[in-house]
């Protein structure tokens, strides 16, 4: 009995990420609303000052790529909550039920950052792009592969675990049939 006490009370303690991770979820949307108004706001007063096209991209891209982050950290907090808390109303898309999905999710950020990371390299210049390319890339491949293997095996568990209710429900039916002829 204390064991289920000590547990249930321990489900409380899951609000420190879940907070910490809100409000760097927030602090996120606010650097990344800054720099993105400063941005524009320099591109539109110093016209003639506006580098290459694909400097605009790279800062915008960085831009949206906060955004992304706290993003990410802010669904992070949520499946926290709806994991270890209690469920939330949310639609079928934002729905997190295990502890694998908050898992890709990470994974999945960690293969953005990394690319966004690149960009910004490409855009300095200053460093040896193949040596980087290949310290960027094989990461995102070993991520990108760990992703496909483990959605893979989420959805042939789904798929077994969706053959196993239907065949438990079609025995339940032969049983209710067999029960009702004896009747």
């Amino acid at each position: 009995m204390k064991v289920v006490r000590f547990i249930a009370g321990m489900r409380y303690f899951v609000l420190i990420p879940v907070i910490g991770l809100a409000i760097a979820a927030c602090t996120l949307f606010i650097i990344g609303g800054a720099d993105l108004v400063r941005f524009m706001v320099g591109l539109v007063t110093g016209m003639g000052e506006a580098g290459p096209e694909a400097d605009i991209i790279v800062e915008i891209v960085e831009a949206v790529h906060l955004f992304l982050v706290g993003t990410v950290l802010f669904l992070t907090s949520i499946g926290f909550y709806q994991l270890f808390i209690k469920p939330v109303p949310l639609p079928g898309w934002l729905e997190i039920n295990d502890v694998e999905e908050l898992e890709l999710n990470l994974v999945g950020l960690t293969i953005v950052v990394l690319g966004v990371n690149f960009l910004s390299v490409i855009e300095s210049q200053e460093t040896d792009l193949a040596v980087y390319g290949i310290g960027y890339a094989l990461p995102i491949i070993a991520l990108a592969y760990f992703m496909k293997v483990r959605s893979q095996m989420s959805k042939q568990k789904r798929e077994e675990t969706d053959a196993a209710l239907k065949e438990s429900a079609s025995d339940n039916s032969d049983t209710s049939r067999l029960t009702n002829k004896r009747d």
